[in-house]
């Protein structure tokens, strides 16, 4: 039997990091957070109800309110993966199911400014490796 998957989001988000690898002052970004969870064969994935996104809103301010620092994007991505990885809140466990994080994609808004960021999206993706 293949599993399959639950992709949910897009969240919105703002962060500031400090990126002292590539010598850049603290700053922040729009960004949007989405998160793949693998279902285990004959089980209902990830619960998407409006309580279940509050769940991971929650989470994502918890996890945003403070400066990133000596972080890259990359990082950052790589913070949220874990701190998502095999995270739970009681609004989710109250569904049940069977499902475990297997991909997060950060989206970062760039916008011209004094840094020199590009106009768009960048996207920072985050998977676990079978």
């Amino acid at each position: 039997m293949t599993r399959g998957a639950v992709t949910v989001g897009p969240f919105s988000i703002f962060f500031t990091n400090i990126n002292r690898a590539m010598h850049l002052p603290g700053h922040s970004h729009f960004a949007t957070v989405t998160l793949v969870y693998q279902t285990a064969p004959g089980a209902h994935g990830f619960p998407a109800f409006a309580m279940t996104y509050e769940a991971i809103q929650r989470h994502l301010r918890a996890l945003t309110d403070r400066p990133f620092h000596d972080s890259t994007n990359e990082d950052v991505a790589d913070t949220l993966f874990a701190a998502f990885d095999g995270w739970t809140a009681p609004p989710i466990e109250q569904w049940g199911g069977s499902f475990s994080l297997v991909r997060l994609e950060l989206a970062v808004r760039g916008v011209p400014d004094r840094i020199g960021h590009a106009d768009g999206f960048t996207t920072y993706s985050v998977e676990r490796t079978p």
